[in-house]
Formats: structure tokens, sequence, C-alpha cells
């Protein structure tokens, strides 16, 4: 994704909002040690903090993210993730293990994916189904990027909002909800943070285009 100057006000509120969702984004997928190492140094608070004040709506902004060392780190990934008895993790990261059917949920993601010529990103080197968690926060983030680009060369940002508008309402309200509620109660306080922050970004934001 380019970078662009944002100087008018609603451009820069859209960049705000763009910025938050990559944050949310990259921080479910599986960590680095570049991203580990943006948790400790505070970097990642600081980021959250400042794209989350410049919004036109107000979130909660988690308190302290650390998760302690870097295998800390990725062992609360998978256990809080990836692993789990019979019934799975204790909050799975895809949209279509919480009901209305895996394929379709899937392939009503990607048709709001092709509408606007977006594919998931490759992580680690394998492309992961639409319906993660990060994928979808990923498009938000797009999406609200192209707003922001349209409001600064002066067209019409209504394409965006509406898409954003109903991807929130058809998933990511009911879907990082979910996350938000499993993750609080057995999360590390990076996690339980970042997905309190998801789910307070996307009923906050679909209320305001609401």
């Amino acid at each position: 994704m380019t970078t662009l100057a944002l100087q008018a006000p609603e451009a820069v509120t859209a960049g705000n909002q763009s910025k938050l969702y990559s944050l949310l984004s990259q921080a479910f997928r599986y960590p680095t040690e570049a991203f580990h190492q943006s948790v400790s140094n505070g970097q990642l608070a600081q980021e959250i903090s400042a794209a989350a004040g410049g919004l036109q709506y107000s979130v909660s902004v988690p308190g302290g993210l650390d998760t302690g060392s870097f295998g800390d780190t990725r062992q609360a990934h998978v256990e809080l993730f990836e692993l789990g008895g019979p019934d799975g993790p204790p909050a799975f990261v895809y949209e279509g293990e919480y009901g209305g059917g895996r394929l379709g949920v899937m392939e009503d993601v990607l048709r709001f994916y092709d509408h606007f010529g977006i594919s998931p990103s490759l992580d680690e080197g394998t492309r992961d189904r639409p319906d993660h968690i990060a994928n979808e926060l990923e498009f938000m983030h797009i999406l609200s990027f192209q707003e922001a680009a349209a409001i600064e060369s002066g067209s019409s940002p209504d394409a965006y909002q509406q898409a954003a508008r109903d991807f929130l309402r058809f998933h990511l309200v009911d879907f990082t909800k979910a996350i938000g509620d499993r993750t609080e109660p057995k999360g590390t306080p990076l996690y339980s943070g970042i997905a309190a922050l998801a789910r307070d970004l996307c009923q906050q934001h679909y209320q305001s285009l609401s």
C-alpha cells in the first residue's frame, strides 16, 4: 500500500481509521520477531493510541499489551487461536467457524474482495482463508485508505463507505464480537486488548456509517 499525504480533515480521519485496521490486522497474524519487538518497546501501543485519537468516534484503547518473551507471545497465539479440544481453539480466527456455513461465508467475503480487485495477503508464503480475521481487517484497512484518497482528491467516497457499512454489518461486527467475547477471559493482555479493540472499532465504525 502506497503512502498518501492527507490534508483534508475528513481524509485525515479516514487515514487514521485505515491505520488502526492495519495495526489490528497485523496483530492477529502469527507473531514475527518484528511484531514482538513493536509490542515490547511500546511502539504498537503508541501507534494504536495515535490512530484511535484521530477517529471521529471513540474507541476503548487497551492499556498494557505486553505478553512476555517472543516465545511466550507465539505460544499465547497458538493456544488461543490455533489449538484446542474437540471443539477447536478458544477463539476461532476464521469467520466461517462461527456458523453460516464455512463455504458460504468464504464465498461472500471473496465477492467483496473481488469487487475491489483485492486478494487476501500471503502469510508466510501460504495464502490463508479469505475469512481469516486478519484478511477481513486488512480489507477494511484498504477500503478506508481508498476512502481517504477519494476525499483528498475531491472525489466521492460513497462507494467505499457503502462497502464498509455492508462488510461490517454482514461480517465483522458479529465476527469481532465473537472473538472478543471468547478472548477476554482466556487471552493474554496483548490478545485480550487487541480483540476488545477490534470489537469496539467495528461496532463504533458501523454505527458512525449507519
